[in-house]
């Protein structure tokens, strides 16, 4: 896992595998990141597999983002790797793109009421 900024957004960059074995090593990085005031990006293009414990840490990061003003994103270009979102419920819940820029593009345009 790597994380850099760019301008206002932490980018996270992951590969390999995010789940129950390596999850905690996840979550110990992202704890220096404020979700509820930043945005965040998350490339998955390098991530071969998510389970559950994978989405959990997820949904956790992107219901802390949701307790401030922060944002978070996914990139993510493998339809495999999209499809686990789906059949887990969680494909709305999240800001998806195939890439950095248009995950940043859907992420500025505004809420819909």
């Amino acid at each position: 896992m790597t994380t850099e900024m760019r301008g206002d957004t932490a980018v996270v960059t992951l590969s390999g595998e995010l789940d129950i074995y390596t999850v905690g090593g996840f979550r110990d990085d992202i704890q220096e990141l404020d979700p509820a005031s930043t945005r965040i990006v998350i490339d998955l293009s390098d991530v071969t597999l998510v389970d559950s414990s994978g989405l959990g840490a997820l949904v956790s990061l992107l219901n802390r983002s949701r307790e401030g003003d922060g944002q978070l994103g996914l990139v993510c270009p493998q339809r495999r790797l999209r499809r686990v979102f789906e059949i887990a419920g969680l494909r709305r819940a999240f800001t998806f793109g195939e890439d950095y820029e248009s995950v940043l593009a859907s992420l500025s345009e505004p809420a819909p009421e």
